[in-house]
């Protein structure tokens, strides 16, 4: 994958107590929704597997009220001081969302993980000016300049065009994220690399959130970013 695009995979406790390291080949990072997972799980057995994958890992708790999915359990900060401890380095990642004065993650700000600052509407779309306040008035991180995703839901295709359009004119002062929820938006998770945005998200599993597209949809309609994988060698024998 390009350095300006990366593939992150969404993944709950059932994605990824029987995923393997081969499963991976096409991720660049796997996004471990801790709201999706068991206490005893993130407690006992999630270091080892995430480990075991080699892979950066991004840590995301998501509220009831902020996710499109059930969540397993409620936790609380204590839970999850252990994970932040094993993985405090600058190759992985916490989502702090933008929109929320308190964080599960404490003193996120003074740790070595590089942030994702997020902002989900489930509802409607945002203009550039509200993106633009909420990236002056962010939180300085001790590592690296964050990211900051806005993942919206637009009413129709010309919304969806609107606001990718604004994320490319944010991109060039910070790196963005840009994600158009529902069906109408799945242009921007397969295309947002067109306008700049740096990361898409993919599901291994069942989708957790709307729209969201398994890697092997995306492999099919981003073809051109898996030259070397053997399906498109494959395909482009057939086609010889």
């Amino acid at each position: 994958m390009p350095e300006s695009f990366k593939i992150v995979a969404t993944l709950g406790e059932d994605d990824i107590r029987h995923l393997q390291k081969k499963d991976t080949k096409d991720i660049d990072v796997l996004e471990v929704r801790l709201d999706l997972f068991s206490r005893n799980y993130i407690q006992k057995e999630m270091k080892k597997k995430i480990k075991s994958l080699g892979l950066p890992a991004l840590f995301t708790y998501r509220r009831a009220e902020d996710s499109s999915v059930k969540s397993y359990v409620k936790l609380f900060p204590e839970d999850v001081e252990g994970i932040l401890k094993d993985f405090n380095d600058n190759s992985n990642y916490l989502d702090i969302e933008l929109n929320r004065d308190d964080t599960i993650f404490r003193n996120y700000d003074q740790l070595n993980f590089r942030i994702i600052y997020s902002y989900h509407s489930f509802k409607k779309s945002i203009y550039a000016k509200e993106m633009r306040d909420f990236i002056q008035n962010a939180k300085p991180v001790k590592k690296k300049n964050p990211v900051f995703k806005f993942a919206i839901t637009p009413e129709d295709i010309e919304e969806t065009a609107e606001f990718m359009n604004d994320i490319k004119i944010l991109s060039k002062t910070n790196t963005m994220i840009g994600i158009c929820m529902g069906e109408t938006g799945i242009l921007s998770r397969v295309f947002g690399d067109y306008f700049k945005s740096s990361y898409t998200y993919i599901t291994l599993g069942t989708p957790k959130a709307p729209g969201q597209i398994s890697i092997d949809t995306f492999r099919k309609l981003r073809s051109d970013l898996f030259k070397g994988s053997s399906t498109t060698a494959k395909e482009q024998k057939e086609e010889e």
